[in-house]
């Protein structure tokens, strides 16, 4: 019995998830039904070409199933050397521009090398399926303002909070990886409702950001996640609640909807330039050969 190229790349594509799988019940995560929310946000707004593509790549499986496992590797010693392309350090007096990317690489540098691979025709599907997984992920952390934070308190992690009174102890990171946007609504509830909020015009504009724009955002509401009422300013632990959630929570989910949308045009962007690329490619091919002969 013949199996076809595309039959084995839609099983390497099914054992890939089914292994995103495994690791998502042993290792529950900050921020997992928000990059589902994300992944659902950037679904609704995928050409049908893209479709297909993604579904070449990983099978039967959609960018909600497959839009954590950059996180859930993490742990495991092999991809240990992943950890610094979830976030990027920048003081708050520091700009994005005159950043300088530290040798590990961090999220700036994860995006633009991640892309490029996902575009690249020649790259073998696991290479691409690798690379689409890995920016699905990055997109969305580099919108959560803390990811692009300050060394000095680590993205927020050293400063605890008593979240709303109630006594277990959180911490900065915490509350905007998901406490700010905790609610009974299932993921692609939660994304319909945030879809409901953008016009169109917010839609033209954010598409037009580039990555470095995306990283000067989230390094700009710095000021908005540090504003804690004066009396909180030097508390150990901070006792935030209604107040700050009341201002942070709509940024948050600003943020989680630019993420997916922006997701979704840079998805059908490099799919379109692929296209491309691999028309060109057949085309010189065809011409080559065309030469060939004539010259027999």
């Amino acid at each position: 019995m013949q199996i076809s190229r595309c039959s084995l790349v839609r099983f390497a594509a099914l054992v890939f998830i089914v292994q995103c799988s495994a690791f998502a019940a042993v290792a529950a995560a900050w921020w997992d039904d928000e990059h589902r929310t994300i992944a659902y946000i950037a679904e609704r707004y995928l050409t049908d070409h893209s479709r297909q593509q993604i579904d070449q790549l990983i099978g039967d499986g959609s960018l909600v199933s497959v839009c954590l496992w950059a996180d859930r590797i993490k742990s495991q010693q092999r991809w240990a050397h992943t950890k610094p392309w979830h976030y990027v350090n920048i003081e708050q007096e520091q700009s994005v521009a005159s950043f300088k990317a530290k040798e590990e690489g961090d999220i700036l540098w994860a995006l633009e090398y991640f892309y490029g691979e996902l575009g690249n025709p020649r790259l073998s599907s696991i290479k691409r399926r690798q690379a689409l997984l890995f920016f699905v992920h990055f997109v969305a952390d580099i919108h959560q303002p803390l990811h692009v934070g300050s060394h000095t308190d680590r993205g927020g992690n050293r400063i605890k909070v008593n979240w709303y009174g109630r006594g277990k102890i959180y911490n900065l990171h915490q509350i905007w990886d998901g406490l700010l946007t905790r609610n009974n609504l299932s993921p692609a509830d939660y994304a319909q409702r945030l879809l409901a909020d953008a016009t169109q015009q917010q839609v033209s504009e954010w598409r037009a950001a580039s990555f470095k724009d995306w990283a000067q955002e989230s390094h700009h509401l710095l000021v908005d996640v540090y504003n804690f009422d004066p009396p909180n300013k030097h508390s150990k632990p901070l006792v935030l609640g209604e107040p700050y959630m009341h201002f942070a929570q709509p940024i948050a989910e600003r943020r989680m909807l630019q993420a997916g949308i922006r997701l979704a045009y840079y998805l059908n962007l490099v799919f379109e330039e692929k296209a491309l690329k691999l028309s060109k490619m057949r085309l010189n091919v065809a011409k080559i050969t065309k030469n060939s002969q004539k010259l027999q």
